[in-house]
């Protein structure tokens, strides 16, 4: 988190999986109701790191739940104003490594933790916003839902409430849901986080994914 010795949000990896893909799947020759795709983008969380074996639990949950099916994206590191120390800021990464080439239903952006941690929150905003709008170029059909930072039990908040602050009046300005993981900072269980005591663990995940699920279900 801030400071020297905080814990960054995972190395940078990229995964690119679709999530149920034979879910729901009827019998042969049976009519199917398309169900709605949509691209999970983010750094470590959304990718899972903490799960054994690693994996994207917080998505599986929400998009179960949800009846979609998910294609996860996720740089562990990286946020809006930072590439961490192996990848490339979200605009960098929206523009240039084809996440955004398939038409999603739905796209949901997470981030700000890793800003909060070792990027700039003074130009949060106006990267944030170049991220959103780029999305809504190239997927003018898709809702947009904003996820925010998160951080975990009896860690220092000031920063990534900041963060936290700035991204929901982003989504505000833009007419997005806005979901907010900032209640999990205070989650004392210690089964809620992985074994590095900082990223959630599966059961931690799979929280995050109901609550993230309902929050987008309204």
């Amino acid at each position: 988190m801030v400071g020297k010795g905080s814990r960054r949000l995972g190395l940078a990896a990229v995964v690119l999986v679709a999530l149920g893909l034979l879910a729901g799947a009827g019998s042969a020759g049976a009519p199917s109701t398309p169900k709605v795709t949509a691209l999970f983008f983010g750094d470590s969380l959304i990718g899972g790191t903490g799960a054994v074996p690693r994996r994207p639990v917080e998505v599986r949950t929400a998009a179960d739940r949800l009846g979609w099916l998910a294609v996860v994206d996720a740089v562990g590191g990286t946020g809006y104003t930072t590439g961490g120390k192996h990848g490339r800021t979200y605009l960098e990464r929206l523009r240039h490594d084809h996440a955004l080439d398939p038409p999603y239903d739905v796209v949901v952006l997470e981030g700000g933790t890793n800003d909060a941690d070792h990027g700039s929150l003074t130009s949060l905003r106006s990267a944030a916003l170049a991220s959103v709008d780029l999305v809504r170029r190239r997927q003018p059909r898709a809702r947009i839902v904003m996820v925010g930072a998160y951080a975990p039990a009896g860690v220092a908040l000031d920063r990534y409430a900041q963060a936290d602050r700035i991204l929901a009046a982003v989504a505000q300005d833009r007419g997005l849901l806005y979901v907010s993981q900032l209640p999990f900072s205070t989650v004392t269980d210690p089964g809620f986080l992985s074994r590095d005591h900082y990223h959630p663990s599966d059961t931690g995940y799979a929280l995050m994914g109901k609550e993230l699920a309902a929050a987008i279900r309204g």
